[in-house]
């Protein structure tokens, strides 16, 4: 079996959309609602969206 794949989103995201990716192999776009929650699973391929632990302010990526 193979391991779920996990999609991080923004921390103020309230809805997920999910096509299943893969293009024609994939499923009809559904849109899944966090509701509170962290993370929720789409009901068609099992696809985990996790709300990134990251701040949704801005962010200083120098390295130096």
């Amino acid at each position: 079996m193979e391991p779920r794949e996990i999609i991080q989103v923004a921390p103020a995201d309230d809805v997920a959309g999910c096509n299943g990716g893969g293009g024609a192999l994939g499923h009809p776009l559904v849109y899944l609602r966090f509701d509170g929650k962290s993370s929720v699973d789409c009901y068609y391929c099992s696809r985990r969206f996790v709300k990134s632990e990251q701040s949704s302010g801005p962010t200083d990526k120098s390295s130096g």
